[in-house]
């Protein structure tokens, strides 16, 4: 769900419960008092677990979300749009990208490359790859990970220091993660700059009824997951509800400063 509408209801809910907490403390009606508290814990529901419990009351209730002449169904997983007698459905599809190209030797570059161009040349249907990327605070960034081996490094120390017999496992596993932050320390200190990617892929289909586009968009997606997924040995899957909201909203306006990149994120 939007995360500022998930706002205005967690905002009305607590408003909702302000007035019926007010009316009871001076009428000292029980009524009041119950409604008070109900509205009070269902803000916190909807403030936290919003994202969750909205597409699940949208679903249940089979409502469809309209904005700005777009249809979100029920099951939040495609945009629809009518243009004259046809339907337009269009479906999201995440790209798990956890290899990075920096990394690779110029052989392996050149087969990653090739293989993205198998990839698209071999796709039946159009589709329209994103990828939003922003270059990490390294000062931040550094800290964090010196935080995180710091207390890995503590961690290590305590079980040493303890007659645990299973310690041996958690010590090597903790050695390890601390190895990873040695290595990203000194990639960071050679100047290379870590950057956060989202990447996610675009299909629509074109309809003469609803149930006809949306079967169509579905059988495009399940291609492209296919295809791209195997051609360039990434995770593939469905964007449903926020995640696939935010997708559209992407198409229309992305974050323009780090910040409201991260907010939007996570």
């Amino acid at each position: 769900m939007d995360v500022t509408w998930n706002r205005k209801i967690a905002m009305a809910t607590l408003f909702g419960g302000g007035v019926s907490l007010l009316l009871s403390l001076f009428t000292l009606n029980t009524i009041a008092i119950a409604i008070s508290s109900i509205c009070f814990v269902l803000t916190i529901l909807i403030w936290k677990y919003g994202h969750i419990i909205m597409p699940m009351f949208f679903r249940l209730t089979r409502v469809v979300e309209v904005r700005d002449g777009y249809e979100i169904p029920p099951e939040r997983d495609c945009i629809v749009k009518k243009e004259g007698p046809y339907y337009y459905v269009s479906r999201f599809i995440g790209v798990n990208i956890t290899e990075s190209v920096t990394e690779k030797s110029t052989e392996e570059k050149a087969m990653m490359m090739e293989y993205f161009e198998r990839a698209i040349s071999s796709l039946k249907s159009v589709a329209k790859l994103s990828v939003l990327v922003h270059n990490v605070d390294l000062r931040k960034a550094i800290e964090e990970i010196k935080s995180k081996r710091s207390w890995c490094e503590t961690k290590i120390a305590q079980l040493r220091a303890s007659s645990d017999p299973n310690k041996e496992g958690e010590i090597t596993r903790l050695e390890r993660e601390v190895a990873m932050y040695n290595k990203l320390l000194e990639r960071m200190n050679t100047g290379e700059r870590p950057m956060e990617v989202i990447a996610y892929i675009m299909t629509t289909a074109k309809g003469a009824s609803r149930e006809e586009a949306m079967a169509q968009a579905r059988a495009q997606a399940m291609e492209i997951k296919s295809v791209v997924g195997n051609a360039l040995n990434v995770e593939t899957f469905d964007l449903k509800g926020e995640d696939m909201e935010l997708c559209f909203m992407f198409e229309r306006t992305i974050p323009p400063t780090e910040e409201e990149f991260k907010n939007v994120i996570y």
